[in-house]
């Protein structure tokens, strides 16, 4: 159904039966985007995806997830899944992602930027790293990099959701997701588990998140 859906809006559309046909399908038609389900005969969306990043960190990728897998969707994200749809879901809810995660790829992103300091967290956007004070890396995927490279760039001042939406994660700013929450919340996570003094992101109810250097939430 998907694969008909998106032939009639002018797209070329690779398939694969099955989670063993998967990877040599996206070696071998190089996509702009990758949509992966997570359930799948043979092998699962979530080892595909790992398998993927540890190749291509730049490949788009959109997960399809059951409505109650919060687990595979927290897991996905952190593999480095740029989006995720639960089941059920429109086809043309689908295809505003799949456009969004394409304006975006198009886009340089923060690998253009310039170096940040932020406290005593160094941000390189060539390298893609954040050195954290006691010179240990804070490991983020590729969204979640360009998610606090932003913050960092007017650090204490509060960015809005519709920014961030538009400008990190290619979407028009008024669009319904959840996928921005959820990545702010892996970034957090994964702060808390290496130097929680480091950085802080902070919540502005209703508006967005502010970048704090050097204080605990």
């Amino acid at each position: 159904m998907l694969a008909a859906f998106f032939s009639t809006q002018g797209a070329k559309v690779v398939t694969a039966e099955d989670g063993r046909e998967a990877m040599a399908r996206i070696e071998a038609a190089r996509p702009d985007v990758l949509l992966l389900d997570v359930v799948m005969p043979y092998r699962d969306g979530l080892s595909i995806l790992a398998e993927l990043r540890s190749v291509d960190v730049e490949l788009p990728v959109i997960l399809l997830t059951e409505r109650n897998g919060e687990d595979d969707k927290v897991t996905g994200l952190d593999h480095g899944a740029d989006d995720y749809l639960t089941k059920p879901f429109s086809p043309r809810e689908l295809l505003a992602r799949v456009r969004a995660l394409l304006r975006r790829s198009k886009r340089s992103g923060a690998s253009g930027g310039q170096h940040l300091i932020v406290g005593q967290v160094r941000i390189d956007p060539a390298a893609r790293e954040v050195r954290l004070p006691d010179a240990s890396l804070l490991p983020l995927t590729k969204t979640e990099f360009d998610l606090l490279y932003h913050l960092a760039s007017r650090p204490g001042a509060v960015v809005t959701h519709g920014e961030l939406l538009q400008e990190v994660l290619g979407y028009d700013p008024h669009v319904e997701t959840k996928s921005l929450v959820m990545h702010i919340a892996n970034i957090r996570r994964k702060i808390d588990r290496t130097c929680p003094q480091a950085l802080s992101i902070k919540s502005v109810a209703g508006v967005g998140y502010k970048l704090i250097p050097g204080e605990a939430r």
